[in-house]
């Protein structure tokens, strides 16, 4: 069991409370020599404050001196203090030390040293531990474990030469005049978890020979002077020839914020890390290194520093150092690395750089300077600023930015991204660095060797330049150049009018302007096979082979070179290859080709359109799945179609149209034109008397609209007037023929025709009872057909007249018609309407029908061969017109005079010339009157009717 020594209270007398304590510590010391095996042997001290003082002769006597194996244990920070008496106001180098002999293994632990600095003048430290090294003692193994040491005049932790493995933990130093803790000259140790604040000068001061010293999550903040000090001393210990460096030092974690300058100074050291920490709102730098070698910075934050002034500290500062105290040379700070750090500013007080080594550290030759992997952001200068720096990558994918100096970045392996903004610098890349490596620039840039792509940022007009690998280069809003070398390259300008140059190999251009300029090598067999995706309309320039529309592009046109590709999108495209054998593919829009080769060639896929169009200077064939072919030019031309519903039209001369398979739509235009629609149902169009239709027996049910008159050719069903043409003829089939808004003469033909005339008045030629005849209602005022048949009146049309010598009928309609017999006998029905019916020659059989009908009398008089008869006159209503060139007697116009009218068998005065028999119903003309001869009947209209001259009219 461990042994305790207790301390009486403290009586408040330094005399009294020191030789207590000095008591206790030389009977725990005693117990350990007897018994070292047994451990630490704890001297206790009770809650309250314990006085002391020193010797005024020699400021290296302690008020508390601590001896080998003691463990000096109070009762708790601020409840169990060790105090320097009021008024001392002399040097004493430690309240609390160890004592000036070999020491090992002393605890110090849960109290407060107190140097009660406002009651005393001169140079007081709080605990200090230590012999010089020409004394030939050691100190080892000390622990200071939760004690407070405040208010001394100098230090606060003082642990000295030559000590060996200090620990010093979960200790505060605080409004001490100089430093809060101090490691001099020790060799090994650990400080973890202390805090160090409002001291006069460093919050933790590490110097002069220490080394293989861990310093791990301490805090130092609002100190006077830096959080943390590593630097060299200034005078040679005894038994050395020269100051030794601080060696060997790692801060891990912690945290240094608000002090008065650096955050940490690394000065005069060597092999210094500082891992995991956070550094920021240091009225200077956040860490500052002068004259050090293999000084470490990594995965820290460092931000906000620089708060004395804007624009004049950086966060990182790397510099030399002239020893103008000791050797009176410059000591450069060399291989600093600065690596994985996240180092920024965001207030309105900013550092001047992330990283700065200054220029005069370079004097004494390379400093190797590293800064790998750190982010960087919010500096008022720029990022890093380290002359001859390069900065490296890892051996994945880096993203190095530039900052405002001239930088040198090489980003190792992977695929790296750089971005660039001063005209010095410099992205490095070896072979087989990557594969993909990305600069990008908002100056006017050159890509350096092993580096793949290049993209033009920001909004001012600068160039892209490319190398001899395949690039990718982009240019940004403004009216780039853009400039490739050998490779097979990827030119983009991006917005603005662009000059793109692709040099050697099969480049790629891409273009958003029409104003976007290509310049490829001619005729030099280098300039590659070159291709142009377009999202403006465009053509290609000269030497370049390929164009392809992207975006709501339209139109793409080839240059006078054979063998261009034009390649469209989903819109209605307009390509034209120009000059030379072209490939045209037009993707899925209703698409326009231009063709002026035969051996251009349209490529177009299933689906890809339902409305394509060739328009051709040259004999041409449709290809697949394109529907129509227009000619183009003066020469005649032979067109072929497909297996689709064809358009083909030619130009003013004589040309041949085939249509082949497919309902095809065939128009020579204005020559004397052949057209073969094939196969299917085709539609003809015609305007010349000497075009050509020729159709076969098995070809389909045919259309011809012709603006001529046109007579069907064989084969041909359907006739369509157009324009002014006036006649159309059918053949011996069965035609629908379809008049226009002219006066059409429309004659079926043999068989049964449909005839259809449209708004004129219209002749229409009936050879078959069941021609068809159509009109509308607003369809002309005096149609009429024109029959040798038997033949009904069709809705709409007024006339009819028969031809030929057949007996045969006709028969009205619901209109107020006009109804001409032939030759023959015919029986003739005006039914109803207000009909004319004149029977012509031959004995007739006339109705008028309903209405007020007028029958007319105008061929030679018979009575035995043109004697008609009326089956429904009434003298209410209806009139016989009788012509005066006939009726020679009658030579007035007009009602018939009473006069020239009798009724009975025959004239009973020498002017009767018109009778009515009553008893027969004939109706008599007597050219001689009274007189004998000169009797011919030419009509009956039954018997006992009432009749009167005025039923006559004489014209």
């Amino acid at each position: 069991m461990a042994t305790i020594i207790n301390v009486a209270p403290p009586t408040g007398n330094a005399k009294q409370d020191m030789a207590a304590i000095d008591a206790a510590v030389k009977a725990a010391n005693a117990e350990y020599q007897r018994n070292p095996d047994g451990g630490q042997v704890t001297v206790k001290l009770a809650a309250g404050v314990y006085a002391v003082t020193g010797d005024h002769q020699d400021p290296s006597k302690g008020g508390v001196e601590l001896l080998s194996g003691v463990s000096l244990i109070g009762e708790g920070m601020g409840k169990t203090i060790i105090k320097l008496d009021d008024g001392f106001n002399a040097r004493i180098n430690g309240i609390v030390r160890t004592a000036l002999t070999d020491v090992s293994n002393v605890t110090i632990s849960n109290l407060t040293i107190d140097g009660n600095r406002a009651n005393n003048t001169d140079h007081q430290a709080g605990f200090i531990c230590g012999v010089k090294a020409a004394e030939n003692k050691i100190q080892s193994d000390i622990t200071l474990s939760g004690v407070e040491i405040m208010n001394c005049t100098a230090y606060g932790f003082n642990p000295h030469e030559v000590t060996r493995n200090v620990t010093i933990e979960n200790c505060v130093a605080r409004g001490n005049g100089l430093d809060g803790f101090v490691a001099d000259f020790i060799v090994g140790g650990t400080y973890k978890n202390n805090v160090s604040y409002a001291n006069g000068r460093h919050g933790f001061n590490i110097q002069n020979a220490t080394s293989d010293l861990v310093l791990q999550d301490n805090k130092a903040y609002d100190n006077g002077s830096a959080g943390l000090t590593i630097q060299r001393g200034n005078i040679i210990p005894n038994g050395y020839t020269t100051i030794p460096w601080v060696t060997n030092i790692q801060v891990i974690g912690g945290e240094y914020y608000r002090n008065a300058r650096e955050g940490v100074l690394v000065k005069l050291s060597d092999d210094v890390s500082i891992i995991g920490a956070r550094i920021y709102e240091n009225l200077r730098q956040g860490i500052r290194v002068e004259g050090s070698t293999d000084t470490l910075v990594r995965e820290s934050f460092i931000y906000n520093n620089s708060q004395e002034a804007d624009r004049t500290y950086d966060e990182i500062q790397i510099r030399l150092r002239y020893d103008d105290a000791v050797t009176k040379i410059n000591y450069y700070s060399t291989n600093t690395q600065v690596l994985d750090n996240t180092i920024y500013s965001d207030g309105s007080i900013n550092a001047r750089y992330g990283i700065r080594e200054e220029a005069t550290n370079l004097n004494g030759g390379p400093t190797t300077t590293r800064a790998i992997g750190n982010k960087i952001s919010g500096m008022d200068a720029g990022d890093i600023s380290i002359p001859g720096f390069v900065r490296e990558g890892t051996s994945g994918d880096d993203v190095m930015e530039g900052t405002a100096d001239a930088d040198t970045m090489h980003g190792l392996g992977g695929n790296d991204t750089y971005t660039v903004n001063h005209s010095r610098d410099v992205v490095v890349e070896s072979a087989g660095e990557g594969t993909n490596d990305h600069v990008l620039s908002s100056i006017t840039y050159t890509l350096t060797d092993n580096v793949e792509h290049l993209t033009l940022t920001g909004l001012r007009t600068i160039n892209g330049y490319g190398n001899a690998l395949s690039n990718q280069i982009v240019g940004n809003a403004a009216n780039n150049v853009i400039k490739a070398g050998a490779g097979d390259d990827s030119l983009n300008g991006g917005a603005g009018s662009d000059t793109l140059e692709g040099g050697d190999g099969n480049d790629t251009y891409y273009v958003n302007l029409v104003t976007d300029v290509i310049v490829e090598k001619v005729n030099n067999g280098l300039g590659g096979i070159d291709t142009v995706y377009s999202s403006a309309n465009y053509t290609l320039p000269t030497a370049v082979e390929r164009l392809i529309l992207t975006g709501t592009a339209t139109t793409a046109k080839g240059n006078s070179a054979s063998g261009n590709n034009l390649v469209g999108n989903a819109s209605n495209n307009i390509l034209d290859g120009l000059a030379g054998e072209d490939r045209m593919e037009g993707g899925l829009g209703n698409d326009r080709y231009y063709v002026d080769d035969t051996g251009d060639l349209v490529v177009e896929a299933a689906g890809g359109g339902t409305n394509d169009h060739i328009i051709t200077s040259v004999n041409y064939t449709l290809s697949a799945n394109v529907e129509h072919l227009t000619t183009s030019g003066t020469g005649s031309l032979t067109l072929n179609g497909n297996e689709l519903n064809n358009k083909i039209v030619g130009n003013a001369a004589a040309n041949t149209l085939r249509g082949w398979a497919g309902r095809d739509t065939l128009n020579g235009g204005g020559g004397a034109d052949s057209m073969d629609g094939g196969n299917g149902d085709d539609d003809y169009y015609v305007d010349n008397i000497d075009d050509l239709v020729i159709e076969r027996t098995d070809g389909g049910i045919d259309t011809i609209y012709s603006s001529i008159n046109y007579a069907l050719t064989a084969h041909t069903e359907n006739l369509i007037l157009t324009r002014t043409a006036s006649k159309g003829t059918g053949n011996a089939l069965a035609n629908t023929l379809v008049g226009n808004s002219s006066n059409n003469i429309l004659n079926g033909g043999a068989a049964a025709d449909r005839m259809q005339g449209g708004n004129g008045n219209d002749y229409y030629y009936v050879d078959d009872q069941n021609d068809v005849v159509l009109e509308t209602s607003t369809g002309g005022t005096s149609d009429r057909i024109v029959t040798g048949v038997s033949y009904v009146l069709s809705s709409h049309v007024e006339s009819m007249t028969s031809i030929g010598s057949s007996a045969i009928d006709l028969t009205g309609n619901d209109l107020g018609n006009a109804l001409v017999g032939n030759a023959a006998g015919n029986v003739i029905k005006g039914l109803s309407g207000n009909d004319v019916v004149n029977g012509a020659a031959g004995n007739d059989l006339l109705y008028g029908g309903s209405g007020n009908d007028v029958f007319i009398f105008n061929s030679a008089l018979s009575s035995s061969a043109n004697k008609d008869r009326i089956g429904d006159f009434d003298g209410r209503y209806d009139t016989i017109k009788l012509e005066n060139a006939i009726f020679k007697a009658l030579k007035s116009t007009g009602t018939l005079s009473s006069a020239f009218f009798t009724i009975g068998s025959s004239a009973k005065d020498s002017n009767d010339y018109i009778g009515y028999n009553k008893t027969t119903g004939d109706v008599w003309y007597d050219s001689n009157g009274s007189r004998a001869g000169g009797q011919v009947t030419f009509a009956n209209i039954g018997a006992n009717k009432v009749l009167s001259n005025s039923d006559f009219v004489v014209f």
